[in-house]
């Protein structure tokens, strides 16, 4: 029987491949080129799951993936908070006092900012935190990369500086998704992701939102993001505490729908124990 296939956008060595190592252990894992990618896969019965990152605490929320978002075909079955810890790295044969460059992604950078300014390593930017690791792996000079523990396995590099990052909580949240949805129980706490656009009227995103209110239900995540060249019209993301079969949160869909023009629930999942 062949094994399970999850996939991650970047390449080997990414935190986002070291985060569906550890979830999805019996797993095989599948690097892709681009987000859009990793969620076709699934779509195309490639592979079985997808692991996306959603937001982080420190850089925000993780650019385009509202957009796929707003008219994804597969569910969110899941959802994963992971602890971001960086590792500075270069070739076997590297000192920290011969190294002049550090290459790694944007964020990755300005997250370990204060460290490696302490050591004077000029910071420069790359495509992801991976690719970094491999570029320096493949190059003929002293230089470094920021990337994760993973990274430096899988392309040899040894480690100068472990938890290089500035600050310690540094975390990211990751969504599963699935061409399916998975059952759970009304009783479990459970987080649901809609996506809704709302009317191009006075108070319509209050009016919308009023129905979770009345029916007690908290909201945890809301965002918005434009629908339109023209910036006429908006989308919304929210995330509620609610199980979408529970009789409150059908009656606050009711009303979000009264006062949306689209509505469509991206999927269901257990809280993660992060939020307790």
């Amino acid at each position: 029987m062949s094994k399970k296939i999850v996939s991650f956008q970047g390449l080997q060595g990414a935190y986002s491949d070291l985060v569906c190592r550890q979830l999805y252990k019996n797993f095989k894992t599948l690097a892709c080129d681009t987000f859009q990618k990793t969620l076709d896969v699934v779509t195309n019965g490639d592979a079985d799951l997808a692991i996306i990152p959603v937001e982080n605490n420190i850089a925000g929320r993780v650019a385009d993936m509202h957009f796929l978002l707003e008219n994804i075909k597969l569910k969110i079955v899941a959802e994963h908070y992971h602890k971001i810890e960086h590792y500075l790295m270069a070739k076997k044969n590297s000192t920290l006092k011969n190294i002049k460059n550090v290459y790694s992604h944007a964020h990755a950078l300005s997250q370990c900012k204060n460290n490696i300014k302490k050591i004077n390593l000029n910071p420069i930017n790359y495509m992801d935190t991976a690719g970094a690791a491999k570029f320096v792996s493949d190059s003929k000079d002293d230089i470094s990369a920021i990337a994760s523990k993973l990274a430096s396995k899988i392309y040899n590099l040894k480690i100068l500086k472990k938890n290089f990052e500035d600050k310690r909580q540094n975390i990211t949240r990751f969504l599963v998704f699935s061409k399916t949805s998975h059952k759970f129980s009304t009783r479990k706490k459970i987080i649901t992701s809609i996506v809704f656009n709302t009317k191009n009227l006075p108070a319509s995103l209050y009016n919308a939102l009023g129905g979770f209110a009345e029916n007690g239900i908290n909201l945890t995540r809301l965002e918005s993001f434009f629908v339109n060249k023209e910036f006429k019209q908006f989308s919304f993301i929210v995330d509620v505490e609610s199980h979408p079969e529970i009789q409150n949160f059908k009656k606050a869909l009711k009303v979000l729908k009264y006062f949306s023009t689209k509505v469509r629930i991206l999927g269901y999942y257990k809280a993660s124990s992060f939020r307790k």
